[in-house]
């Protein structure tokens, strides 16, 4: 997992929004995935770190589990969110202070918003900032813990959208469907590392209408092929 640099504008505008919006307990989820809600929600906790401040990541994301190095360990205490073994199972990896849902020993409990909502209230007396990273909302899985299971606790859900991955007929459904389950604070996270440079996406637009008019269409590409900077990414 690549982190954002601590100093990057992006992290201070996550971390201010945070404290405009009095948000303890934030909720970081994609639409469909690799759009980069992980790497926002471990870089966010890392810069809260650095001033100082305790986070506890709270991994509840089955289809991509929190897992940096492909080295974290097998021997962490099993948890649940209906008893106090949700503070005493959480792990200290790499200084991040961690609850993953690969050591969650039951997950209906967490199907449960209040029970839910009751265990983030224990923890947040331990705790300045609880950082949820969600699964997808667009990917079904019968082991997610329900969108819905967060209204309550979460103050602000950060979505993060990728250019180039998601269109907008998927950011709309997947803030319905936030909407829905309760969630009515939420921010969006853009990022463009999967956003094809602008040459590449001029040729295409080009090749749609060469048909039309081959000849101009023809000459601008072998103008636009020559400024290989326009196919860099930026």
């Amino acid at each position: 997992m690549k982190l954002i640099p601590s100093q990057y504008h992006e992290l201070e505008v996550i971390c201010n929004t945070m404290i405009d919006n009095d948000a303890r307990c934030v909720t970081f989820i994609s639409l469909c995935g690799a759009e980069g809600a992980s790497t926002a929600c471990v870089s966010v906790a890392k810069r809260l770190q650095s001033q100082n401040k305790s986070v506890l990541i709270i991994d509840l994301n089955p289809i991509n589990t929190f897992n940096p190095d492909d080295k974290l360990p097998d021997t962490c205490s099993p948890w649940r969110f209906d008893d106090i073994s949700c503070q005493l199972g959480v792990t200290n990896y790499q200084e991040v202070n961690l609850l993953t849902i690969k050591h969650l020993a039951a997950i209906e409990p967490a199907k449960n918003k209040h029970v839910l909502n009751d265990a983030i209230a224990r923890l947040k007396q331990e705790y300045d900032y609880i950082l949820i990273d969600m699964s997808p909302a667009l990917k079904l899985n019968r082991n997610n813990v329900p969108l819905h299971s967060l209204s309550l606790c979460s103050e602000l859900t950060f979505v993060a959208v990728a250019l180039g991955v998601n269109d907008e007929e998927s950011l709309c459904k997947g803030i319905k469907e936030l909407k829905q389950a309760g969630h009515s604070n939420i921010k969006l996270l853009i990022s463009q590392h999967n956003f094809a440079p602008l040459g590449e996406r001029i040729i295409s637009v080009l090749n749609k209408h060469k048909n039309k008019w081959p000849k101009l269409c023809n000459n601008l590409k072998s103008k636009i092929n020559k400024q290989r900077w326009l196919f860099e990414h930026h």
